[in-house]
């Protein structure tokens, strides 16, 4: 018998041309290390090194998967989600140990991010790199690692929220907050807006791409955003065409999402504002209103861009103040009897 057990392992024995090989099949499974087994005695009959090479390091291996990424058919999307994935994966205490080394208890209490959404990200990045790892090779296994769950945010921006928000935010994260609460446009298409999209006339908004395919769409402006584009365009010289939030220190022309975000939270922290409250919570609210209002999914859907109505549905909230009166009337009625 050319394997045996050793504690809970198996092991494998023999010789080839005389020489002696010996070593672990690491696993507990008796027809998989049969498997290894007889992968060994074939390298070692062609003369290949029994000897497993050295994993890398995940911030070497984040190399190749950076080249790997470029030269893929991937969609962009899925490639930004992967790049920023690997940002956070560097920036974390992973990033200098073994890929054969990680195990699932180290992903799980690794801090990416406070936020559980880039969390996931960088969770469903270091997947994708252990399994092209395994694919190349360089490693047996993948460890099984869990993401982690994320709750639909539910906070609305209130009166008094938008309130102080708006008094206390600077320019051009004022707009930006604005524009979200009354169009619903996401804060990564509010930034790309572009001047020759606007149709002033019918007060409406052509967002030309975006997160998804329905993305492309035609959103309503209010008279608030109106006035406050057309303050923008006097500023900018009567420009018609071009990035509404240009910047020339970005590469990508216009103001970053990151930097607007980190501003809202410092400043919602300096009006005594929940953490839960974000700046994409302004698109939130401005469904819940729209839902409340229309009770027409099917149109909020459109002007949101989601591909699932039941996306959509997930704004229609209940309104517990008529549950309320329900309960007062019969308890009413309770009373006469």
């Amino acid at each position: 018998m050319s394997i045996y057990l050793r504690g809970d392992v198996w092991y494998y024995l023999f010789y080839v041309n005389g020489r002696r090989y010996r070593g672990s099949t690491k696993t507990k499974n008796r027809k998989q290390a049969e498997r290894i087994e007889a992968k060994a005695r074939v390298g070692a009959e062609t003369g290949e090194s029994l000897q497993p090479k050295r994993a890398p390091l995940i911030q070497d291996f984040a190399k190749q998967f950076l080249e790997w990424l470029d030269k893929t058919t991937l969609e962009q999307k899925t490639k930004n989600d992967y790049k920023n994935g690997r940002r956070l994966i560097l920036q974390s205490a992973l990033c200098g140990m073994r890929m054969d080394q990680i195990t699932s208890d180290d992903a799980e209490t690794t801090k990416f991010h406070e936020s559980p959404h880039s969390r996931n990200c960088a969770i469903r990045t270091l997947r994708r790199m252990l399994g092209k790892a395994r694919d190349w090779k360089l490693i047996r296994e993948v460890p099984r690692i869990k993401s982690v769950k994320v709750f639909p945010r539910d906070r609305m921006v209130t009166v008094d929220d938008e309130r102080q928000l708006l008094a206390s935010c600077p320019r051009p994260l004022k707009d930006v907050l604005t524009i979200m609460l009354d169009s619903g446009l996401r804060n990564g298409e509010v930034i790309r807006m572009r001047s020759e999209h606007i149709n002033w006339e019918s007060a409406f908004y052509f967002n030309s791409k975006g997160k998804t395919r329905k993305a492309r769409r035609l959103v309503p402006l209010s008279e608030r955003v109106i006035a406050l584009l057309r303050n923008i365009q006097l500023e900018q010289l009567g420009q018609r065409e071009g990035l509404v939030f240009p910047s020339k220190r970005s590469a990508s022309g216009h103001i970053g999402l990151s930097g607007i975000e980190h501003m809202f939270r410092k400043i919602a922290r300096k009006l005594v504002i929940p953490d839960a409250l974000k700046l994409y919570c302004a698109r939130h609210t401005f469904g819940t209103v729209a839902m409340a209002e229309t009770r027409n999914p099917g149109l909020v859907k459109e002007v949101m861009g989601h591909e699932s109505l039941n996306t959509t549905m997930g704004y229609l909230h209940p309104d517990t103040a008529q549950i309320k009166v329900v309960i007062d009337r019969f308890n009413q009625q309770k009373c006469l009897m």
